[in-house]
């Protein structure tokens, strides 16, 4: 039986060596992009290293959020790095942070130690982040507004006196402590409860909006803020977020809003019943309601002491017109009572028996008292007793005629 046959090698040629093969591949790239081109992306993955040089990913924006389909390594050298920043320090667009949209120039160029392809970063633009964030923020107002939910917040008007106060910020930052600062520089009795939550990174949007969740469940809360420093446009994308508006929206409580920014305006800023520009300024806000508050009860306690003395001086006024008329009333009455006492004098003076015994007349009684007013009423023998002037006579009768007279 024939053994087995000798193994040979269908292609004789030696082949590529990895060196050649890397070689090739730079070869292509390079011919490919000649020069430095401009990517637009999302950062993802950002790290920063300790000799000054920053690796990341850049994705698409379709992307985020997900396993994306395309990636391609970045690398910010220091040299390039110091460049960049003072870019980003000059137009204060951005901030080298995952979740970022950018625009950056760069080599495409093959690292054969890893054997990746990755652009070799050197510049960015500043304006294109900016747009992009403009163009996200005015889709999301728009799209509040016709919900209605842009004005919902404002509709709950701000309080009178607003001194419980739900404040959602990082506790032990520097909006915490300028806020909290001016409120103690007045007496007024502010009771202030944290809320606290990161308000700058990828998971900051959720957590702020659950923080403001959690203030809306407090039902002795007067008014939420929402206070955070300055910094970058997009430090500050937190609060262009959806979710962030939307916890506004539907906030039972009215929400002012505090961000370190001088110049732009956020979503949240619109959405809230208020804005100011600065922690410090929520606060100053604050003080001045409460200042108003009480400057209104100090007022209206002035003008209701004002219109008591005037009430009480027409009041007494009237009391002193009506005794005036009480006492003319009753003088009057006094004088036609008097009047009305003398007609009765004279009346009873006249029907006075003594007067008619003075001028002549007698009145005749028989002894047990009876008045004799006929003579047919007395018989003979009555014994009578007869009242004169001065004095009485006693008879006894012996005859009695009638007058012929009617």
């Amino acid at each position: 039986m024939p053994g087995p046959l000798p193994f040979r090698s269908v292609d004789q040629k030696p082949g590529y060596t990895v060196s050649e093969v890397c070689d090739a591949v730079t070869r292509t790239i390079t011919d490919a992009f000649p020069n430095e081109v401009w990517v637009r992306g999302v950062l993802s993955g950002v790290k920063r290293s300790a000799n000054g040089h920053v690796y990341f990913d850049l994705i698409d924006p379709a992307d985020l959020g997900r396993s994306p389909e395309a990636v391609l390594p970045v690398a910010l050298f220091a040299a390039s790095r110091h460049r960049v920043n003072a870019i980003l320090r000059k137009t204060n667009a951005a901030r080298m942070e995952d979740g970022t949209e950018v625009r950056i120039r760069g080599e495409v160029a093959y690292y054969p130690k890893q054997g990746r392809v990755q652009l070799i970063m050197s510049l960015i633009d500043p304006a294109y982040t900016l747009g992009q964030l403009e163009e996200a923020k005015a889709r999301l107002l728009a799209e509040l507004k016709a919900e209605g939910l842009l004005d919902a917040n404002k509709q709950l008007g701000f309080p009178l006196l607003p001194l419980r106060v739900g404040l959602v910020t990082s506790g032990g930052s520097a909006a915490e402590a300028d806020f909290l600062d001016e409120l103690r520089q007045v007496d007024y009795p502010f009771e202030i409860t944290l809320f606290d939550t990161r308000v700058q990174g990828a998971e900051a949007a959720a957590e702020v909006a659950a923080a403001i969740e959690s203030a809306g469940s407090e039902t002795d809360l007067d008014v939420v803020a929402l206070v955070r420093g300055g910094g970058a446009r997009t430090d500050l994308a937190t609060f262009d977020h959806e979710d962030v508006a939307r916890a506004i929206a539907r906030c039972p409580h009215p929400v002012i809003v505090g961000v370190g920014h001088e110049i732009d305006t956020s979503v949240a800023d619109q959405v809230a019943c208020r804005s100011a520009k600065t922690p410090t300024a929520v606060a100053v806000a604050l003080v001045e309601a409460v200042t108003g508050f009480e400057r209104r009860v100090d007022l209206a306690a002035t003008r209701l002491g004002r219109l008591s003395a005037e009430a009480l001086a027409r009041q007494t006024g009237r009391l002193d017109l009506a005794i005036n008329r009480l006492g003319n009333a009753g003088r009057r009455a006094t004088e036609q009572a008097g009047h009305k006492l003398d007609n009765l004098t004279v009346r009873i003076d006249a029907l006075d028996p003594q007067r008619a015994l003075a001028r002549g007349w007698s009145i005749t009684h028989t002894a047990d008292g009876q008045l004799v007013t006929s003579a047919t009423a007395v018989p003979s023998g009555t014994e009578l007793i007869t009242t004169v002037n001065d004095g009485t006579l006693t008879s006894v009768t012996t005859e009695a005629s009638q007058s012929d007279e009617a």
